[in-house]
């Protein structure tokens, strides 16, 4: 009998050390990702106090055109839409087209719809644009 008692707590005090180095790990990986969690909710709330609003220029017949012929392209036609402002150019250099979207990003012009097609095969593209 007085064995099997012995038995019985070495049993319990070995369950309990495992129990507790097993809810020791769980806390410490709950302590982690509450850490985590923390930091990236600082990091945000950082960026929002220093963000800086840029001025949005509207989209005018005159900016594209400057754009256009500044990025080697001519430009066609610019129209107003309901979705927004629908511009089309043609001869557009493949390489310079990557700069263009850039261009009108920069100022705050989203480009929503994009269709860039070269029918010639020497790079020279038709270009239809959708901004807002």
């Amino acid at each position: 009998m007085r064995l099997k008692k012995r038995y019985a707590i070495l049993f319990f005090v070995l369950l309990s050390a495992l129990l507790g180095f097993l809810l020791l790990d769980r806390y410490y990986k709950l302590r982690d990702s509450y850490y985590r969690d923390y930091l990236k909710h600082k990091d945000i709330m950082f960026l929002l106090a220093n963000y800086q609003e840029r001025k949005r220029e509207a989209p005018t017949e005159q900016l594209i055109r400057m754009l256009f012929s500044q990025y080697q392209g001519e430009f066609r036609s610019f129209r107003q839409a309901e979705a927004g402002y629908e511009v089309q150019g043609t001869n557009l250099p493949g390489e310079k087209l990557p700069y263009l979207i850039y261009a009108l990003e920069e100022r705050g012009i989203s480009v929503q719809k994009l269709r860039a097609v070269d029918n010639t095969g020497q790079g020279l593209f038709e270009v239809y644009l959708l901004l807002r």
